[in-house]
């Protein structure tokens, strides 16, 4: 799949952009503060319908402008797609062949978009809702169907919260226990089976970043203990053990929405004792395993989009990360150095010239 046509009116720094792109993608450079970011961040837009720095769409609206627009031309197991959006102060609409995408989600249903961050470094040394956030976004985008299921434990989740808040009956709080739990373990099901096709690959790739010199291990940490297999009873009987406990300080202190994923270098957790460069490096391989996983289902590879995240890398490491990249994909990268990327040989585009 590939991004061919890219049109953006009050977009952030863009008060009008209009590039074509080449199959191969594109090397975009220029000064700091031009925005090469904010054009990858709009790219990115067509695939999730969202911002990946900022919550709120209006936020993306040029100083002073009242909407910004986006128009795009994406390509997918070769069938050509318009995308369109226009954002304002009161409404969001988005378009996909001139009709009307009712839910962003189902944007997960086209266009895929791999973008790796400066940011993502916390996948591996940030807070565990960094984590849950990347492996929420990865098994979406393998498996339409688990977006569903985080959006019924999400609903569900907030209501078993305001009702602890409250003065309920036993028996209203089983029943929301019920849901709780039967919808928690679907999605805990789901990470573990998409953890199963995950975890060789990242051992690999890990393995060669890193020269074959540095051990890595995976390992799903739930927030409750598990006995045995039996995941669901296992969640039961904790939530049982712990009712006085959040109805104190009332909220849920168990599920999916608090388990983790820990990374082991050496036998060290990651987050912990991990370098700077094994963090980042770590990062950047689980983005390639999250691509190649797409690709395995789709048939058709993602578009990648790298944010500048090597130049803080080692040269080994670096040049490594580089030669793993298949030329299959389209690949965007920005960089204020183009000369990391000398050998890379991608079209270029200088944000200073384009209009």
């Amino acid at each position: 799949m590939e991004i061919s046509f890219l049109k953006l009116i009050n977009y952030r720094n863009f008060a009008g952009l209009k590039i074509n792109f080449e199959p191969e993608g594109a090397l975009i450079h220029g000064k700091n503060g031009i925005g090469k970011t904010n054009l990858l961040e709009a790219m990115s837009y067509i695939a999730f319908g969202k911002s990946f720095k900022t919550n709120h769409d209006t936020d993306l609206i040029s100083f002073s402008k009242d909407f910004f627009r986006i128009e795009g031309t994406f390509n997918f197991k070769n069938r050509k797609y318009s995308f369109e959006t226009a954002v304002d102060k009161s409404k969001k609409i988005i378009r996909i062949n001139k009709t009307n995408v009712l839910k962003t989600s189902e944007l997960y249903k086209y266009l895929k978009v791999v973008y790796f961050s400066p940011e993502d470094i916390a996948i591996i040394g940030g807070a565990p809702s960094f984590r849950r956030n990347f492996i929420d976004q990865a098994t979406s985008q393998y498996s339409y169907e688990y977006i569903e299921l985080l959006r019924i434990y999400s609903r569900i989740l907030k209501q078993r919260n305001a009702l602890l808040k409250t003065e309920f009956e036993r028996s209203e709080k089983k029943t929301w226990d019920e849901q709780f739990v039967k919808y928690g373990v679907e999605i805990i099901k789901f990470r573990l089976k998409y953890l199963e096709k995950f975890i060789p690959i990242l051992i690999g790739y890990y393995s060669n970043i890193s020269g074959q010199k540095e051990k890595l291990n995976i390992n799903y940490k739930y927030s409750f203990p598990v006995s045995g297999s039996d995941i669901q009873e296992s969640l039961f009987e904790h939530l049982e053990k712990i009712e006085d406990q959040e109805i104190q300080q009332e909220r849920s202190l168990a599920g999916p929405h608090l388990d983790d994923i820990e990374f082991l270098i050496n036998e060290h957790p990651a987050r912990n004792f991990g370098s700077h460069g094994q963090k980042r490096s770590l990062a950047i391989a689980a983005r390639l395993v999250q691509a190649n996983l797409i690709a395995q289902m789709d048939g058709d590879t993602p578009v990648l989009m790298f944010d500048d995240v090597l130049s803080d890398l080692d040269k080994y490491r670096a040049e490594r990360i580089l030669q793993m990249l298949e030329r299959t994909h389209q690949i965007f990268i920005t960089t204020p150095n183009i000369e990391i990327y000398k050998n890379f040989r991608l079209p270029e585009i200088d944000l200073g010239n384009s209009k």
